[in-house]
């Protein structure tokens, strides 16, 4: 087999710990204010401690009393471990140094001024400035493929997305959401900026998991916070940690998609059925192995009539735990939407970036590539590089997941979709 002149990291980071809100801990335990960004930077003995909490032996002691925190802790130790690193541009030669030569890395920008997690040393601006000086680097112009950011609370979204996406001198090459930072990807607030990545095929690229980066606010900041803005269903959970999983639905992106949900709460809605958009993670390895172990969602129940479609997932958004009067209710997995939804949809791609460090789901992810139907062209090679939360260097994961899966397959997912999605 031909080898390909070069693979695609379709999801990784360069923001340094200046990108990162001072209060990042905020809700994590009771004593986060110890954990604070600046603290970690300055701090040695902060540093310390992170690096000792992260010893396999206590991570497991304190896994089930603080399971939130003890998620976020991997992230830490390599917010800890980057301290020093001021310059977005180490980062890259950082993740360039697993690859050969001449494989191209996605760097996803991160907005984390809306999350209620305070400031960060360096703001929003500043990361996209620094990172478009990286792309107008003759030896990096080539390698990098920024995304430019887009939280619908920020003020003219779609021009600041716009202005980076045309820059001649370094072009943006897509475009980053991620709601669990406080938002639905259905904001109306971001319409015109879909409205410009349809009309561009410009990528879109999703968080779809549940994830420690999230709004670190209350529950009641926001009335769609409390009840679903569409499904007008009442919202479980209280702590951030929990009910951030609302926004990061996989349900969510039918609601942004299907033209006959938006059209009733959009004043202006456009049809968004071409979008361009991957969900990021593919609902996260968690999703994958309760797909495996319970039953799946089955084609004719995805696409029956929408009105129903919608009752179907409002009641069934949630595991119900067993009660004394009922046996309880396993909802579907997350996977099983988001394969449903590539099916559907000509332009829905996800990515295994953070999912692959479960080795359980390789055998899924093989079968899903070797499938005749379209999902076997929608998956995309990534490893959510820097703040990756699984044990494993970035190297040692790749080499593994390319090792299982053999060049054919590989070249799939690192190649072949890349190049798509992306319009290389």
């Amino acid at each position: 087999m031909e080898k390909p002149p070069y693979y695609v990291n379709s999801h990784a980071h360069c923001f340094t710990i200046n990108h990162v809100p001072d209060n990042f801990t905020k809700t994590l335990t009771w004593f986060s204010w110890l954990l604070r960004i600046k603290w970690i930077k300055r701090k040695k003995i902060i540093r310390w401690l992170i690096v000792t909490l992260n010893k396999k032996w206590i991570l497991a002691l304190i896994s089930r009393a603080l399971p939130a925190f003890t998620r976020s802790l991997p992230r830490l130790m390599n917010f800890a471990e980057n301290f020093d690193v001021d310059a977005q541009k180490k980062m890259i030669q950082g993740l360039q140094a697993f690859y050969p030569d001449k494989t191209k890395l996605v760097f996803l920008t991160m907005d984390m001024e809306f999350m209620a997690a305070g400031k960060p040393l360096k703001n929003f601006h500043h990361q996209l400035d620094e990172l478009a000086e990286c792309k107008r680097d003759p030896a990096l112009k080539d390698i990098i493929y920024p995304f430019v950011f887009a939280d619908p609370r920020r003020d003219k979204i779609t021009e600041i997305v716009r202005a980076r996406l045309e820059d001649q001198q370094a072009p943006f090459a897509g475009i980053k959401i991620y709601p669990a930072l406080g938002y639905y990807p259905f904001d109306e607030r971001l319409r015109d900026t879909y409205q410009y990545a349809l009309d561009h095929n410009t990528p879109v690229l999703t968080h779809c998991i549940k994830g420690v980066v999230y709004y670190r606010g209350k529950k009641t900041d926001h009335t769609d916070y409390m009840v679903h803005p569409i499904t007008k269903k009442t919202l479980p959970f209280r702590r951030p940690v929990d009910f951030t999983a609302s926004f990061t639905h996989p349900y969510n992106y039918e609601c942004l998609l299907n033209y006959n949900i938006l059209k009733n709460y959009w004043k202006e809605p456009i049809d968004l059925k071409n979008l361009k958009i991957c969900l990021g993670h593919f609902g996260g390895e968690d999703e994958w192995l309760k797909y495996m172990q319970d039953a799946w969602l089955l084609d004719r129940d995805f696409n029956i009539p929408e009105a129903e479609c919608l009752e179907l997932f409002k009641n069934e958004w949630y595991d119900k735990p067993p009660t004394r009067k009922s046996k309880g209710l396993k909802a579907y997995s997350w996977f099983s939407v988001i394969r449903e939804m590539i099916r559907k949809y000509d332009n829905v791609y996800a990515d295994i970036s953070y999912t692959l460090c479960e080795p359980r789901i390789l055998p899924l992810l093989k079968a899903l590539l070797e499938s005749p139907d379209r999902i076997s062209k929608r998956i995309l090679f990534g490893t959510d590089y820097f703040v990756v939360s699984k044990a494993g260097a970035e190297r040692e994961m790749s080499l593994y997941v390319r090792g299982y899966l053999g060049d054919r397959l590989w070249n799939k997912i690192a190649y072949e979709n890349p190049n798509e999605f992306l319009n290389l």
